[in-house]
Parts: structure tokens; sequence; C-alpha cells
């Protein structure tokens, strides 16, 4: 807790640097009086009695190493002020602590430059000199690098970053709260590791009962540290595995109800949590859970037999958590507005599909076009979602259904119409194909139904996927090339390629400047297809 308190009295230092109050001239008397929110033995908060301070650090150059220890463990950045201020203190034997190893230090600054090669060097040497706690560092450092290499198709990556991480697990001392700090990065690689080598269905079995094991001992680090949001993140992805493990979809949905209010309680303004550096929500985890939320629902609100459960777990509380776990990206360290961006998108395809089921096609084909001109975000949102897997194949492919419909009927709706020119097509530049919409929907529910775990909400999912593929190709079969509907596939490319280009000519041949609004405009849209592109289709 010291440590924890002086590096945020060393932050505050160098955000509002002055006359007297930069970290140059920060003293160990200094730390303890500034110091907010350290528990004392009696359960009060206050300053840090000078006497504590002394016990454990004889100058506050050796407390900033401590402090520098901490940050690295945490595989954060370094500020350089309290790395200098660390460095002022030399070699010193006279803390409590031991001498300051700088060639060490210097070494794990420097980790994100070595090569694979280089990073094992380290481990060797490291355990050479029976030195654990740099072990269990490298270890943590080798199983992310080895993350990194991971490719579709090779699962030696993978096989070997989970072997490194469960290593530096093993070299774990639970009393050091920098062994901690270092076992939860290798406990996140371990369990990421485990997850990529689960989409075998063959292992899948046996990743998932690792997966929950690791964040068991995951949540018990973060309990010896204090950290209380990371232990409940820990165990819920622990009961979560489980109940795919097992199957069970009442824990399944069970498991993301609790840390839905588990997170919202905490995120909350009046909120009483560690407020720790490393006690952090992430924005990509945050989004995970949102996404299971919409998972679960699509998949049990109306299932025949898990609808019963569905209603007892949620009752009428399903809009307002997703919308107090929104709120919750206000407290997200990195990555927030791309994970923010990306969920609202499915959230707003969910909505929009929800929106379609009080829509009878037969009945009311003119409200099917309607809704599909309300959605104006629909092009973007079919970009940004692509790391959402199953849910997000069904709710593109019903995207494109309703709009293979909608231009079906305004099509019709236009050739009723005296004033028809048929070789101008109003309101686009580019005129797609029902046709062609819906053998890309089909392509969608195909994907959605063979890709994937074939376990709880995700296996529910990919039995509705078939379905729809399956009514999709009976109502609308698959015509010859020579109907002149659907392109061939070699020719696919060179037709988008063709059109982009045509869109870049009439784009720069405008008279007027683009606007500050307009550019904004354009960029919301080819960011998340640079992304799109690069990511992979699905």
């Amino acid at each position: 807790m010291i440590v924890a308190a002086a590096e945020q009295v060393m932050l505050a230092r160098i955000a509002v640097p002055g006359s007297g109050a930069s970290i140059e001239r920060l003293s160990t008397a200094g730390v303890c009086a500034e110091a907010r929110g350290y528990l004392r033995r009696d359960g009060s908060e206050g300053p840090i009695p000078k006497a504590t301070m002394w016990k454990h650090f004889k100058t506050v150059e050796a407390l900033a190493a401590a402090v520098v220890e901490n940050i690295t463990a945490e595989n954060r950045p370094v500020p350089e002020p309290i790395a200098e201020l660390a460095a002022r203190g030399g070699r010193s034997e006279d803390t409590a602590r031991g001498s300051v190893d700088a060639e060490r230090l210097e070494a794990r600054f420097s980790a994100r430059h070595f090569d694979i090669g280089g990073l094992r060097e380290r481990f060797a040497e490291a355990a050479a000199r029976e030195d654990r706690p740099d072990m269990v560092f490298w270890s943590a450092e080798l199983a992310e690098r080895y993350l990194q290499r991971h490719r579709r198709g090779d699962r030696h990556p993978a096989t070997t970053a989970s072997e490194w991480a469960r290593r530096g697990m093993s070299l774990v001392d639970p009393r050091s709260r920098l062994d901690c700090m270092m076992g939860i990065r290798c406990t996140r690689a371990a369990a990421e590791a485990e997850a990529v080598l689960s989409r075998s269905a063959e292992y899948e079995p046996t990743g998932l009962s690792r997966v929950r094991s690791i964040k068991e001992t995951e949540a018990a680090f973060a309990d010896a540290l204090g950290w209380v949001l990371h232990r409940e993140l820990a165990r819920f992805h622990a009961d979560h595995a489980r109940a795919l493990c097992e199957e069970d979809a009442e824990r399944e949905m069970r498991s993301l109800r609790a840390i839905a209010d588990a997170l919202g309680a905490m995120c909350a303004a009046d909120a009483d949590v560690s407020g720790e550096p490393g006690d952090t929500l992430r924005a990509g985890e945050l989004a995970y859970i949102i996404a299971g939320l919409c998972r679960v629902e699509t998949a049990y609100a109306t299932h025949p037999t898990h609808r019963g459960t569905y209603a007892a777990i949620f009752a009428d509380r399903m809009t307002e958590m997703r919308t107090e776990l929104l709120a919750c990206f206000a407290v997200t360290a990195r990555e927030r507005h791309r994970h923010e961006d990306n969920i609202r998108a499915l959230l707003r395809l969910d909505a929009f599909a929800r929106r379609l089921d009080g829509i009878d096609p037969a009945a009311e084909p003119g409200e099917i076009a309607t809704a599909v001109e309300d959605y104006e975000h629909a092009s973007i949102d079919l970009l940004r979602t692509t790391e959402y897997g199953t849910i997000r194949d069904i709710l593109v492919a019903r995207y494109l259904t309703a709009k293979a419909r909608s231009l079906t009927h305004r099509d019709a709706e236009s050739r009723r119409s005296p004033d028809h020119t048929p070789d101008r097509p109003a309101g686009s530049l580019v005129h797609p194909q029902p046709a062609v919409l819906i053998q890309g929907a089909i392509q969608f529910y195909n994907h959605a139904a063979t890709a994937g775990s074939s376990r709880g909400s995700t296996g529910v999912l990919r039995a509705l996927a078939a379905a729809g593929s399956a009514e999709l190709r009976r109502a609308n079969p698959v015509r010859r090339k020579a109907d002149g509907e659907c392109a061939p596939a070699d020719s696919e490319i060179d037709t988008i390629a063709q059109t982009i280009n045509d869109l870049v000519l009439i784009t720069v041949s405008r008279r007027n400047r683009f606007t500050d609004n307009e550019i904004e405009h354009l960029l919301a849209m080819v960011d998340p297809m640079y992304y799109y592109i690069t990511s992979g289709r699905n």
C-alpha cells in the first residue's frame, strides 16, 4: 500500500509541476504527508506514519525504485521523472529492500525491444542466478510475445504461450505483491492462449477447464493485492468457463447477470473500490461482457427450453444493464473509444433486428423499407462489429435480408410510378442487387452455423443460423449465371475496386472543399473500413 500511495503522489507532482512541488524536491516526509487513501492497521485512512515509511524505505530514491518495479510488473510505461528519481539513488545498500539492480531494471525497461531469442536468454540468466521474480517477469513477456505471433491455423505459438505463462504462474510467491502483479500478466496470457486453442472442438473441454483453473488462480492473486474489481472479473471468467464446460445455460446466464450488476455498482460515481492503478477495467473486457448479454438474449429469451430461466434471471433489466455497462466505459483504460464505438454498433444492429421482429413482411412490406431507411449507421456498423463472432454474423445476415426486401419493394413501387426511369436508380450512385444481398446473407448464416463453439448460447445461435440459412435458400433458390443477377466470384473484387475508383473520381471532382463536418463524417466511415479489411471479413 505504501508503494501504491507513493505512486499516486509522484504522478500528481508530475501532472502539476511547480516551484516547491516538483518531483525532484520530493522527500519521504512529503510522501507521508501527501498520501491519500493509506489504510492503517486499525482500519482508518490518513497520511502514512513516518515510522512505518522509515521501516521500509530509508530514502525517497529507494521508494521510487519500488514504484518503478511496481509499474513494470503491471506492464505499464514508467514515467521518466520517476525513473530518474529511482536512478538517482544508485546502488545504495542501505535500504531494507536490498540494492537496486540497475542492470536488471534496465533490461526490464527494454523488454519490448528484445526478440524472442533475447527474451529466452534473459529467462535463462534469471534461472541461472535463481532470481525467481525475474523468471516470472520474463515468462510473462515470452507468453505475451508468442501470443502476438498467433495466426489462424497455427497452434504452435498459442501452445508455447500457454506453456510459458503457466511456468510463470508456478513461480509466483503469493506473499509478494510484485509477484502477484506479474502473475496476473501470466494468467491473462495463459487464458488467452487457451481460448485460442479451444477453437478446436476436440480441445475445447480441456481448454475451458484450464481457463476456469487459471482464472481462479488470477482471482486469488487479485485478492492478495486487494484488487476488488479485478477479482470479480476473474471470478466471472472462471464461472463462465465452468458453465460452458458443463453446458449449463442457467450458470452461463447467472454469471453474466452477476458481473453486470457488480460492474454497474463498482463503476458508479460513489463506489468504494481500491483505486489502485493496476485495478482498472479494460475496455475490451467490458465490450466482451456486453456482447455476451446480447448473445444470451438472442439465444435464450425466446428459446422453448430456456426462456423461463432467462425471464427469472434477467426479468426486464436487460436494457437497463446494458445502459449501466455502457457508462462504465468512462473509467476504462486504453482503447476505450474503439471498443465503445464497436459495441454500440453491435447494439444498434441488435435493436434493428428487434424492430424487424415486430414486422410481418407479407402484410407490411413497406415497413421493412422504412426500418432500413431509418437505420442511418448501417454501413459503419456492419464494418465495426467484425470481432463479435456468431451473434454479429446473424445480425448482419438479418440486415442484408431486410435490405434486399427493401430494394425489391422500392423497385416495385418505382416501376408503378409514372416518372419511372429504369437506368437511373434514385438515392445512390451504386445500386446493389437484391439477389446478391440474399446470397451474402446466406453466406453469413452459413458461417455462423459452422464457426465458433457448439456450447452454451453460441451453440444455440449456431442452430438458429442454420435454420435461417435453410429458410432463405428455400425462399430464394440460387439462379443461374445466365440470369445476370449474380456476378461470378472471380470478378467480384474487380467490380468492387472499379466502383471505389469511380467514387474517388466523383469525390475529387467536387467544386467545393470538404467542410469540417464532412471530413469527420468521411473519417468515421473510412476508419472502420480499414479495420474491417485488415482484420478479415469475419
